[in-house]
């Protein structure tokens, strides 16, 4: 049977002036967060469709490449931008954000590795990625948050004294300072983190959302060259009191890493072109990839065994997938395509249900609202299209 084709979106947001890179729903409100190329970012009622407050986050030559809304004591926003920062904002009751960040992150990272971020709940078991990616609540302007940042504050005196060399320099030394073997692990386990490819865009490194400073390196195996991180997604398993990081590389290897100790699981050549998106289902034992390619990879993972178990090979007619997305009941998952089209499959079936079009250049980013089963696609027309496809009991 043909797939089902939308007639359009339920809703257009209209309001940047060049590409919408990134997306993030409000966890607790009907709000949307997004960000562009020129690094302003806007707020949106999804209840009245318009723009309630803008901000330029980062420089215009730096964009936005990712937000993430992250519950961990306080209400705040994380912004990544090609500027080699990470960018913390605190969250008003209304949703706006400060005028001024309450840290910086300077993780030399220039190129277009989305963040992941992972955010402990008890013993290592909640995460946040952009898919159903982001939470937070609170007010960050205390005392006591102020002291937990001031390390970050020192960094960026420091590196404003340096050099790019001198810079880089002293990264690598506050890594290997922080990181070492005895606490590591420890300290890992109880800090909210954020995974982004470092200043040698070929290491995953993991930062301390707290103090802002590097905790862990995780490099590939000595004489093998996948190339750049170019996408990354944190994921646990509930059975398994640990937290894993799923890496897809510029050579197209796909690879998942224990975190807390830094060892290389699984690694395996799933693409013959770059992996520009991956995604983790909820039970942490499944997943997708995507690449520059026309393929799209559905996979298991068995962590015990490390071992990685091809399901399917999904091919569709144009190359380059953005971004995907997961619904949390397992049921149905969604790509975004450099052709503008939004591809929305069956994940248990693993067959096309429907294809839907609207944007005039390709596609940047997805989100998808559980509460309100809604699908909300950016695109480098500038443009946000609301979709409410799932609501539909027959997909």
């Amino acid at each position: 049977m043909a797939p089902k084709t939308s007639p359009g979106p339920s809703s257009v947001l209209r309001g940047h002036r060049t590409d919408v890179q990134a997306l993030c729903y409000h966890p607790k409100k009907d709000l949307l967060y997004s960000g562009d190329a020129d690094g302003e970012a806007k707020l949106w009622d999804l209840t009245t469709e318009r723009a309630l407050w803008s901000q330029r986050l980062h420089a215009t030559h730096a964009g936005i490449t990712a937000l993430h809304f992250v519950t961990c004591n306080h209400s705040t926003l994380l912004s990544q931008g090609r500027d080699g920062a990470i960018k913390q904002w605190d969250v008003s009751a209304e949703g706006t954000l400060s005028r001024v960040p309450l840290q910086v992150i300077e993780t030399g990272s220039y190129n277009f590795c989305r963040m992941a971020v992972y955010v402990p709940e008890g013993p290592a078991t909640n995460l946040l990625h952009q898919q159903a990616s982001p939470s937070s609540p609170e007010d960050m302007s205390d005392n006591s948050h102020a002291e937990a940042i001031k390390p970050q504050h020192k960094i960026d005196a420091l590196a404003a004294m340096s050099d790019m060399a001198n810079c880089n320099q002293l990264r690598t030394e506050l890594a290997s300072s922080i990181c070492s073997e005895e606490d590591t692990t420890v300290e890992t386990a109880n800090a909210a983190l954020v995974a982004i490819a470092g200043h040698d865009p070929a290491v995953l490194e993991l930062w301390n959302l707290q103090t802002g400073a590097p905790m862990k390196q995780l490099h590939q195996p000595e004489g093998v060259k996948h190339g750049m991180c170019m996408a990354v997604q944190l994921f646990n398993q509930p059975a398994r009191h640990t937290l894993y990081a799923l890496v897809g590389y510029e050579d197209g290897e796909v690879a998942v890493w224990d975190v807390f100790q830094g060892n290389l699981l699984i690694s395996k050549h799933l693409h013959d072109e770059p992996v520009m998106a991956v995604a983790i289902d909820a039970t942490g034992e499944g997943g997708i990839c995507a690449a520059a390619d026309n393929k799209v990879h559905c996979f298991s993972l068995d962590l015990p065994a490390q071992q990685v178990t091809l399901k399917a090979t999904l091919e569709v007619k144009q190359q380059g997938i953005a971004d995907i997305c997961i619904r949390q009941d397992q049921r149905l998952f969604a790509t975004a395509g450099w052709d503008g089209k939004i591809r929305v499959f069956h994940y248990k079936k693993l067959k096309t249900l429907a294809v839907l079009q609207y944007h005039k250049k390709g596609l940047t980013a997805l989100v998808l609202d559980s509460r309100a089963q809604r699908l909300v696609s950016a695109s480098r027309d500038g443009n946000i299209a609301l979709w409410s496809v799932f609501q539909s009991d027959s997909i």
